[in-house]
């Protein structure tokens, strides 16, 4: 999917609709350093990719962890997140979002019910966020062993501003996951990517790749 164009999209929709393009990427990936994944389940090709990795770790001889981002509801995907090697789980950013009730700063019941539930599925339980400012803070008694917010130079959906959020990442004891660190197309690789490491808050980076030259210029 672009955020660009839906001209993009459309290309990308028919360039991925064969799983050697999806595999020649996540191949590519793995030569130049990647070991672990973020996988999103809920679309109609999920079958597809969690193939096409498989192939692309048995021609490289490696098997790398998911992390993988879930919609309610997601027992239905037991089979699929066993095949994909996934160790983490990650509740959709929307839904988190929604679930954080600005009033008490704290969470809807429903959270501590994914969170359980990714238990039981056997995997680390954590959620997305774009609001890692407050709703991080508010994670503080719940069982969120990892989280996933944006963490880039320009401050790019990191709200409600970078000061706050950079500030309950440096607080939390939850596993942190910078993503959008190119701030989708805003930042150059090079330049984002040396930030998103750089930050003693954060423990690892996930960025979005299309291409195999994507997966070079980015990872190198």
């Amino acid at each position: 999917y672009s955020y660009y164009s839906r001209a993009l999209s459309q290309e990308y929709d028919e360039r991925f609709c064969d799983p050697a393009r999806i595999e020649e990427v996540i191949l590519a990936a793995l030569e130049a350093g990647v070991r672990g994944m973020m996988l999103s389940l809920g679309s109609p090709r999920q079958d597809m990719v969690v193939t096409a990795l498989g192939r692309a770790c048995q021609a490289f001889g490696v098997r790398i962890p998911t992390i993988v981002i879930l919609t309610p509801p997601f027992e239905q995907h037991a089979e699929l997140l066993q095949r994909a090697n996934a160790q983490a789980g990650l509740l959709h950013g929307q839904v988190t979002d929604t679930l954080f009730r600005r009033g008490p700063r704290d969470f809807a019941p429903e959270l501590a019910e994914h969170m359980a539930l990714m238990r039981r599925l056997g995997l680390a339980p954590g959620a997305s966020t774009h609001n890692a400012g407050e709703t991080i803070p508010a994670m503080a008694g719940c069982d969120v062993a990892v989280v996933n917010t944006p963490v880039n130079k320009i401050a790019w959906r990191m709200c409600p501003c970078p000061e706050d959020v950079m500030g309950a990442l440096a607080r939390t004891d939850k596993t942190v996951i910078g993503m959008k660190p190119l701030a989708m197309g805003r930042i150059p690789p090079e330049e984002g990517m040396a930030y998103a490491i750089s930050r003693p808050e954060v423990d690892m980076v996930v960025v979005g790749i299309a291409s195999p030259h994507e997966a070079r210029e980015t990872f190198g």
